[in-house]
């Protein structure tokens, strides 16, 4: 369809919250970090309108049965000589200040920039909130130039976005703009890197929606008395989005409760009232509150990154699918750190090379998220530690140190899974998944730091309509193998 013939426009002005952190990167170091943040003429973080388009995209096609030209009359294509131009224009996302306004276009007004949110957003320049990041090995050490970190923008921001569709008529646009729209709920819907390991989660908070016939001379008259805003939604109306069908993937929650201390990440500030903070803290990460449209920032949320969680679970897994498929007791079984393939379509792979020439890696199938939780929710515990030197059985000169661990706490953990990525896998694959989330919520299976004293040890269970799936491709597996 060309958009030349389009004489029908569908809008949309949505405002999009960072359920956790998100980081949408320039692809290059800032010379102290790994990465840095997306930023507008303002110095302030924003969501590239091809970020967005491309995650509706994939969605599209996702939703459509994996068929790319589902996607090429809606968002354009270019195939050597032939293509069209995409009828969906996508904006870019403009944050919001504490007031709930938009940052669009050069602010000429110094007193924008001096808002709380934008100006912490702007020392983050030089001292970007950041998450460090290490892959370790089957022997539980650092893999070989495996340390890395991700900058990050601290979760509950928002962001004003708007979108337009071109149809030829209403009655031809009115179905595909609203299975577009729903797409904002779908469990998939995130931005930015690292989106399999806690972060990039976004969600749709408001939603104010109108659409225009052009050759009708009255609605061609509002479309022209329409802002030009992000926030000027005076002649649109607010709009609920209902989830689209996802039977494709399920969710669920894995509820865990501490059985001692423990401890995730190594943060920079003490929760403790001392003059001096100890050696070994726990991980803080500040967020953002909205009550009434107004935002304020919320110091030390004690943080879990999903990343600690899916890496011991990714290990787990891989022992459990060797067990199930018999890879450990055979000739050829190699103690490697190796993934098995099998477990690509769960977990993802990435390319082989850097060159392109190989295989271009695809994302996991196992998404988690980031949580966050108070301070009042846990305990501090403050250790003492020294080394004992085995000669003489005195502390070592200088080996004296402390840290802070956490005592109780609940942590309610949201975990999706894409069923269709495990169809066509080993059933071994499966059965290893829930033998892996079974250890993690009997106290099998630590995470965090300083596991080989204890630390870590979490009991619990998953429920929701995952736990049933896993449950119930255990128990037919299981009746095929009886039989």
């Amino acid at each position: 369809m060309n958009r030349l013939q389009c004489s029908t426009v569908f809008i949309a002005r949505f405002t999009l919250e960072a359920d956790t952190a998100l980081s949408i990167s320039t692809g290059n170091p800032d010379g102290v970090f790994d990465t840095a943040l997306v930023r507008d003429a303002n110095g302030l973080p924003a969501l590239p309108g091809t970020s967005l388009a491309g995650v509706l995209r994939h969605l599209w096609v996702a939703t459509r049965g994996d068929k790319e030209t589902a996607a090429n009359d809606l968002f354009g294509y270019q195939q050597r000589k032939e293509g069209d131009a995409s009828r969906l224009q996508v904006s870019w996302g403009a944050l919001l200040d504490s007031q709930g306004r938009p940052a669009e276009g050069l602010l000429t007004d110094p007193q924008r920039l001096e808002d709380e949110l934008y100006q912490a957003v702007l020392d983050q320049q030089d001292s970007p909130v950041h998450r460090d990041r290490v892959r370790l090995t089957h022997r539980g050490a650092a893999a070989d130039r495996a340390k890395f970190d991700r900058a990050i923008l601290p979760a509950g921001h928002r962001f004003a976005v708007e979108l337009k569709l071109w149809a030829e008529s209403p009655e031809s646009g009115q179905a595909e703009w609203e299975d577009l729209l729903r797409l904002l709920r779908h469990p998939a819907f995130r931005l930015g890197g690292n989106t399999r390991a806690g972060l990039g989660r976004i969600r749709l908070v408001e939603l104010h929606q109108g659409c225009f016939d052009l050759k009708n001379t009255k609605q061609r008259k509002r479309y022209s008395e329409l802002g030009r805003g992000l926030s000027d939604t005076e002649s649109l109306k607010n709009t609920k989005i209902e989830s689209p069908e996802h039977s494709d993937w399920i969710g669920g929650e894995l509820l865990l409760e501490a059985r001692g201390p423990w401890r995730i990440g190594q943060g920079r500030e003490s929760l403790r009232d001392s003059d001096k903070p100890a050696d070994l803290l726990p991980k803080t990460e500040e967020c953002i509150v909205w009550n009434n449209g107004k935002g304020e920032r919320q110091q030390k949320m004690l943080l879990v990154p999903a990343s600690a969680i899916k890496g011991t679970l990714a290990h787990r897994i891989a022992f459990h699918y060797r067990r199930h498929a018999g890879l450990w007791n055979s000739e050829d079984a190699k103690l490697d750190d190796d993934r098995p393939e099998a477990l690509h379509p769960l977990l993802g792979w990435i390319k082989d090379s850097s060159d392109g020439k190989g295989d271009s890696g695809r994302a996991g199938a196992l998404l988690i998220d980031d949580i966050r939780i108070s301070l009042g929710e846990v305990r501090i515990l403050h250790q003492m530690h020294n080394a004992i030197d085995r000669f003489t059985g005195g502390v070592r000169n200088r080996m004296l140190f402390d840290e802070e661990s956490l005592i109780d706490g609940k942590l309610r953990i949201p975990i999706v899974l894409k069923k269709s990525a495990l169809e066509s896998s080993d059933p071994e694959v499966r059965r290893a998944l829930k033998d892996a989330l079974d250890d993690l919520c009997q106290g099998r299976l630590a995470i965090g730091s300083k596991t080989s004293t204890g630390n870590g040890f979490f009991s619990g269970e998953l429920s929701g309509p995952l736990a049933d799936w896993l449950r119930k491709t255990d128990n037919s597996e299981s009746n095929e193998e009886a039989a």
